[in-house]
């Protein structure tokens, strides 16, 4: 059973890179007319991100709930990241021409800066896990 999901999971992801590919170089030939096309296509592997994040850790903890703990977990963790970052740092000022040409209110703006905040943080985690783990097999 689980051969034949990684399968479909694998022929899956297969076909959605083949497609973001195909899309990015129709991109790159027919230029700025296909950015909304562009748009939608990141969209929908937005959702589709969304949907597997949510549902794998759902289908873990069903099959394996000790394992699956720690998924909800993590889920949980980004939620609370996500809180911090939208709640506590990003701020929903809306001045400018661009604000105005895509009719941004102060709510979407706020939305955006605590995605890029929480992107941020988890950016700079990384970096420092990096340079945990190097120093950590340095000292051993």
């Amino acid at each position: 059973m689980k051969d034949k999901t990684a399968t479909i999971l694998r022929i899956f992801l297969t076909a959605l890179l083949v497609v973001s590919a195909a899309l990015f170089v129709y991109f790159y030939i027919q230029g700025e007319e296909f950015t909304n096309t562009i748009l939608w296509w990141a969209y929908v592997l937005l959702i589709f991100t969304i949907a597997i994040t949510l549902i794998f850790p759902i289908i873990n903890f069903i099959s394996n709930p000790k394992k699956g703990l720690t998924a909800i977990i993590a889920l949980v963790g980004f939620a609370v990241l996500f809180a911090i970052a939208y709640y506590g740092i990003a701020q929903g000022n809306v001045d400018g021409k661009v604000y105005e040409q895509f009719a941004i209110t102060p709510a979407v703006s706020k939305l955006i800066g605590g995605i890029l905040w929480m992107t941020y943080i988890l950016g700079g985690l990384a970096i420092l896990s990096i340079v945990y783990a190097g120093i950590s097999s340095l000292l051993k």
